[in-house]
């Protein structure tokens, strides 16, 4: 698939940092279909497994729009039951593969992130957004509702109750707000947003790669279990990091009184 009709990718190797920003050919939008949705899960797969990551920023191209989710102009709104439930399962789907990838992910978000828009910031593990961000899940408003995981994930970033005032409204709130109310980790000028994200970001350098991605899968995935089986989960992993060469060095370091120079 030639995911440059959607994205533009650059990866700096100095900060290691992957961005990944929305840019549809002839969508101001930035909406979401399945082909943009499937070339997503192309372009995370192709990244998996590639150690050199340390953080993802995911964002879109202008100051205007991040994206307004689902495009209600093309196949949506003709779907059948059985389409839809599978649309929202490949939305689902992928956005978790975000959720999940073994590196930190952040959302850049410039303008306005509506319905889908907002389900895959969701997805990320933390969120900025420029002064001029508007984030809701309008789909109330067309006579159905968030089926990316935006009813799950919403509610547990910023509550039940909050979450329930966005969905059954649809209406959208400020960055002013979503930052009062945890949804985004800090707000910038749009022209700073870029350098605000990695400015953010560069609070996990020079941590142990190994470190970061085990911790990572313990959080993400133990919240998902019973408090039981997430402490076993965090004992299991928790042995499998005590293997990590960068376990040595830290520990050295720390005795020595040093800085450590992890190799992962």
């Amino acid at each position: 698939m030639n995911v440059s009709r959607f994205f533009k990718v650059d990866f700096d190797e100095q900060s290691r940092q992957l961005t990944i920003t929305i840019d549809k050919e002839d969508d101001k939008y930035n909406s979401f279909g399945p082909a943009l949705v499937m070339a997503l899960a192309e372009l995370l797969e192709h990244y998996e497994q590639n150690r050199e990551i340390r953080a993802l920023i995911l964002t879109a191209a202008g100051r205007k729009v991040f994206s307004t989710g689902a495009d209600i102009h093309g196949q949506f709104p003709h779907l059948d039951s059985s389409a839809a439930r599978d649309f929202s399962a490949l939305g689902q789907r992928v956005f978790t593969m975000l959720e999940d990838a073994p590196y930190i992910t952040l959302a850049a978000i410039n303008g306005f992130a509506l319905g889908g828009g907002l389900e895959i910031s969701l997805a990320c593990n933390f969120r900025v957004a420029s002064t001029n961000a508007r984030l809701g899940l309008p789909e109330i408003n067309l006579g159905v509702m968030p089926g990316w995981g935006g009813t799950q994930r919403l509610q547990r970033v910023i509550g039940q109750e909050r979450a329930l005032r966005m969905i059954l409204s649809g209406e959208p709130i400020s960055a002013k707000t979503a930052l009062e109310w945890g949804l985004v980790s800090a707000v910038f000028e749009p022209d700073e947003l870029m350098d605000g994200a990695r400015k953010f970001l560069s609070a996990f350098e020079g941590k142990s790669g190994d470190a970061l991605r085990i911790a990572k899968r313990a959080v993400v995935q133990g919240g998902r279990l019973p408090l039981l089986d997430a402490l076993r989960l965090e004992s299991e992993i928790f042995g499998l990091l005590w293997n990590s060469p960068d376990r040595d060095e830290g520990v050295k370091a720390f005795l020595e009184k040093r800085k450590p120079k992890f190799t992962t």
